[in-house]
């Protein structure tokens, strides 16, 4: 492929990704009169968002958010430029008025109200802006947006066609020669070591361990549940990817040719990383089972820390290409996220159970 080309379907793809976040600035931006009250309430925002970012007592998943608006915020050009229409000089407002909404869902009003810093009259506007209410009544729980499962599978499609491409074939040959040429024994062995954490009979044992005491402790078989789960779903998903698209690994141990394109190895189960799936999964699970042991910081980083360094160890190591484990980070938020939709603690198991009391609430909520 020539160096135009690749230029061109970049660009074509930016200006894709562009009108999209147009259209999604347009369809969400406040109703009627909001927009401009959303203006003038900008540098209030602006004040709020910070204070709340740095509120130590918040969980880290909604300073993360609060962070990633501040980063978005503090862009040295405009994604949307001052002379589009109507969200020229409006994105800013918008995205905020978005974000605060999700953050007063998940932390409730007295925390916005406790860090603004303007008038009693700005909260009140900003109570209306976010549509929130004023008269005291609880804030209904935020529904789970499908925006970002749908996001996480349509990336996995695009990667899996993608690999049609040689361009891309290429990126994963060029990826795996510069690992396997800066390998020295001490980074081969630490590497090898962090692979560890990826392999999934363990942690489904560990897993189901963790449920049995505390089904045991909590007289409830709702903590089996979500491990069940996700032993079902993951070693069918992963299993049933493996065996159809039959891809190499980098090490390549049947000496097939060309081992980096799909359908190469008739054996092969390389794509997509089944590390990354499971232990994106099986660590999350753990993180929920231990919720009202750990506290937020802790289970976030038992959630994110293992898949990245597995991430890295796989490609290092040449286990797997560097597709297979970005396929293997998507597919895994994906059934992670999956699974965290069902309602574990409250799902009909049939008057038997129900009637014997082993199935009240087992699970600690999650903040």
């Amino acid at each position: 492929m020539r160096a135009w080309e690749i230029m061109a379907g970049v660009a074509a793809g930016a200006l894709v990704a562009w009108l999209a976040l147009v259209g999604v600035l347009l369809v969400g931006k406040p109703r009627g009169g909001a927009l401009p009250e959303a203006l003038r309430l900008l540098p209030d925002l602006l004040r709020l968002v910070g204070r709340l970012a740095a509120d130590g007592t918040l969980p880290s998943g909604v300073r993360g958010r609060l962070l990633l608006l501040g980063g978005y915020l503090a862009m040295p050009f405009d994604l949307i430029p001052d002379f589009v229409p109507v969200l020229g000089y409006a994105d800013d407002a918008i995205v905020v008025a978005w974000t605060l909404r999700s953050v007063a869902r998940r932390v409730g009003l007295p925390a916005l109200r406790r860090h603004w810093p303007g008038s009693d009259d700005g909260f009140a506007a900003l109570c209306r802006l976010l549509r929130l209410p004023t008269d005291g009544s609880p804030l209904l729980p935020a529904k789970r947006s499908w925006w970002v499962d749908g996001a996480l599978l349509a990336g996995f499609i695009a990667l899996t066609l993608a690999l049609t491409n040689e361009a891309v074939l290429a990126i994963d040959v060029r990826v795996d020669d510069w690992c396997r040429a800066h390998r020295p024994e001490l980074l081969y062995w630490l590497a090898r070591g962090g692979n560890l954490l990826g392999q999934g009979t363990p942690l489904a044992v560990l897993a189901l361990g963790l449920a049995v005491v505390l089904g045991w402790r909590r007289r409830s078989v709702r903590p089996l549940l979500p491990v069940l789960a996700a032993e079902l779903l993951t070693g069918v998903t992963v299993l049933a990817l493996k065996l159809g698209l039959h891809r190499a690994p980098p090490n390549n141990q049947n000496g097939v040719a060309n081992p980096e394109r799909l359908f190469s190895d008739p054996a092969g189960q390389s794509y997509p990383s089944g590390h990354l799936v499971v232990a994106i999964v099986w660590y999350g699970i753990i993180a929920l089972l231990l919720a009202g042991i750990l506290r937020e910081q802790r289970r976030w980083a038992l959630r994110v820390v293992p898949p990245v360094i597995l991430f890295f160890t796989t490609v290092y190591l040449s286990f797997h290409w560097l597709t297979d484990s970005v396929a293997g980070l998507l597919l895994g938020l994906l059934l992670y996220r999956l699974l965290m939709r069902a309602p574990w603690d409250s799902l009909p198991l049939g008057r038997r159970l129900a009637t014997s009391g082993w199935a009240r609430p087992g699970l600690a909520r999650q903040r």
